[in-house]
């Protein structure tokens, strides 16, 4: 599962991993990016992308009408990576209602804890995930591309403790959940802590605990005083009475990029087409899901295993994430990248430069009115 993973490895095996990378792209599709009339320096946005044969269609969210309706959709097969959970559900929520079939696209999901293996090895078209698992390995030489923000790009990230703890300041002393030993969440908890006068290497003892259903549990066992986590995971804390929410992370760190969707350059180059396709369906199935909470939230609340109440409370909680704007401020990512050499989980500072492509994003976004392009805005 591709959910908010970063590297798997210690910061000892960097070096092999970047040997990896490098060894991967030897067998990689030469680079597929668009002329510079239509992909700006650095992956900045231009203020129109280059026109598109999908331009020419009907949309409107409101009524629930898509841009493939109508339209003579050439049949593609797509083998992708998509987030599940929170993470990932708006777009699971698009799986189940046939929305990609629709559009002519044919999902072969693959599951791998190794996006970027998978990348290099050709076993994967386009997956989700947070730039820190893909910059270095674009840096590196593996033959891929960021082409889109993820419906959030800030770290939907709480950090919750038990009821007797208040405040951040009463974490010194105690055993705090990291989720991953290095990585988006364990680097945003440190930050966090740091901006709050606790040094996280000094004032608490860090816990790697999982993420998820894992990491909820080591909280409701005791066996961590406190914990950053996910979404319905606090809300289901605090209505049961086991926690308090002390932070939610993307309000001490609203520059820190955590979600992109990244493609080969092969598919890229050979399917173009089928690459904003992809994100059309992704992002008009966010807008859809954000614009029509009756219907999505029954849903959502199913296929999360939870009641429609905290479905709701857990989902609304992060409306101001829900920004549903396709295209990618690399200053944003450069924060990021930035961020994980000062805490010591990228070994040297890494240029963001040459990254991102934002063609198909501009378009996606022009069509279906988000981010820059919504009226009003």
């Amino acid at each position: 599962m591709f959910n908010n993973h970063w590297f798997n490895k210690t910061i000892g095996g960097v070096i092999t991993l970047s040997l990896v990378f490098t060894l991967a792209a030897c067998g990689s599709s030469t680079t597929a990016v668009p002329s510079s009339s239509t992909t700006p320096e650095a992956g900045k946005s231009a203020e129109a992308a280059a026109p598109s044969s999908l331009d020419n269609t009907t949309v409107d969210i409101a009524a629930g009408i898509p841009p493939w309706k109508g339209r003579d959709n050439k049949e593609v097969a797509v083998t992708a990576g998509f987030s599940k959970g929170m993470t990932g559900i708006a777009n699971q929520f698009a799986i189940s209602k046939g929305w990609y079939d629709e559009a002519g696209i044919h999902l072969n999901f693959v599951d791998t804890i190794n996006p970027v293996a998978a990348f290099g090895a050709g076993e994967v078209d386009i997956a989700d995930g947070d730039p820190g698992t893909y910059i270095p390995a674009i840096v590196n030489g593996v033959k891929i591309k960021v082409v889109s923000n993820m419906w959030r790009s800030r770290g939907a990230y709480w950090i919750i403790a038990k009821p007797e703890i208040k405040s951040l300041a009463d974490l010194k002393g105690k055993v705090v959940g990291s989720a991953q030993p290095i990585g988006g969440m364990a680097l945003t908890l440190m930050d966090v802590l740091s901006q709050n006068g606790i040094d996280p290497k000094k004032d608490v003892q860090l816990v790697p605990n999982g993420v998820y259903q894992s990491g909820y549990a080591t909280f409701e066992s005791g066996e961590v005083d406190a914990t950053i986590i996910h979404q319905p995971f606090a809300t289901m804390a605090e209505q049961a009475g086991k926690g308090n929410v002390l932070a939610k992370t993307w309000e001490f760190m609203p520059e820190y990029q955590t979600g992109v969707l990244v493609a080969s350059e092969k598919w890229i180059k050979e399917q173009p087409e089928a690459v904003e396709r992809v994100l059309e369906v992704y992002f008009y199935a966010n807008e859809y899901a954000k614009t029509h909470l009756d219907e999505f939230i029954p849903w959502a609340a199913q296929y999360l295993n939870l009641d429609e109440k905290t479905a709701r409370t857990a989902i609304e909680s992060e409306m101001v994430l829900w920004e549903n704007n396709p295209i990618v401020d690399t200053d944003r990512l450069q924060v990021t990248e930035d961020l994980l050499t000062k805490y010591g989980m990228q070994r040297d500072k890494i240029s963001v430069d040459g990254t991102v492509d934002n063609t198909f994003a501009e378009r996606v976004a022009k069509r279906l009115k988000l981010g820059k392009y919504k009226p009003n805005n």
